[in-house]
């Protein structure tokens, strides 16, 4: 796998000093099923899936943020340029929910393995990663899959949505009167947010991302403060979202609540 990080190199060389380890892991038949699975079609994302974008004396590389494993979505906050001995690394958001994706690269190791992306459409030229754990079997894939992946656009699961609805999604727009996962299916999760009570209105603010981030080329920075092309804020009456306007933090933001 081309872009793998130093860390990565060295689990593996710990595993090829240690041959009599027990073989954890999906069986070698299923592995083709899953790759078969990830690259047969273009997927649609349910998640946003920034990674990390980073440099070292060997190249470029890309590692995960988003882990998802049969039981769940993880994201790891990570902000702002990180330095290390010979390398220097970023999180860059540059492929958000509903993006389409296609497979680029897959690798095993034991239950885990990490999916390389490249965006089509309107993430063209952009790239991610994703770590999947806990994958023991086929069936533990699936369950994993269903977490972060749709065979087609998000809107297109939701039958009783209007065509306005749905158009306005595809096109990446915004409309008075969407719901919070109508929104979400535009912008992705939001960077912070607020709720409290105004009168007896259940009111939502989000704060959105207004930077993809730096995305990290072999000479330097291959882009940086990408803007996200999203209004800097947004508030919800009611769950309906009223206007776009400019606190907590994302990590605790759910759509069920």
């Amino acid at each position: 796998m081309r872009k793998r990080t130093l860390a990565m190199i060295a689990v593996a060389a710990v595993a090829l000093a240690l041959p009599n380890a027990a073989a954890a892991g999906v069986p070698k038949p299923e592995r083709k099923q899953i790759r078969q699975k990830l690259a047969g079609t273009t997927l649609y994302l349910k998640v946003d899936a920034p990674c990390v974008t980073g440099r070292h004396p060997f190249g470029v590389y890309y590692s995960p943020l988003v882990e998802v494993s049969p039981s769940g979505v993880n994201t790891e906050e990570r902000n702002g340029l990180s330095f290390g001995y010979g390398h220097v690394d970023s999180a860059y958001w540059g492929i958000r929910v509903n993006d389409p994706v296609e497979l680029d690269d897959l690798e095993f190791d034991g239950d885990t393995f990490e999916a390389e992306f490249v965006g089509l459409k309107q993430a063209e030229d952009e790239q991610t990663v994703i770590k999947f754990t806990g994958i023991n079997s086929y069936a533990d894939f699936e369950r994993a899959f269903e977490h972060v992946f749709a065979t087609q656009p998000l809107q297109y699961l939701h039958d009783d949505w209007s065509d306005e609805i749905k158009t306005a999604i595809a096109d990446r727009r915004l409309l008075e009167g969407m719901t919070r996962r109508q929104v979400y299916y535009v912008t992705g999760a939001p960077e912070s947010f607020e709720r409290r009570d105004e009168d007896g209105v259940e009111v939502e603010v989000w704060k959105l991302r207004a930077s993809k981030g730096v995305r990290m080329g072999f000479f330097g920075m291959s882009s940086a403060g990408v803007p996200a092309g999203l209004p800097d804020e947004l508030r919800f009456e009611d769950g309906a979202l009223v206007n776009v306007v400019g606190k907590g933090t994302g990590a605790g933001f759910s759509l069920d609540d």
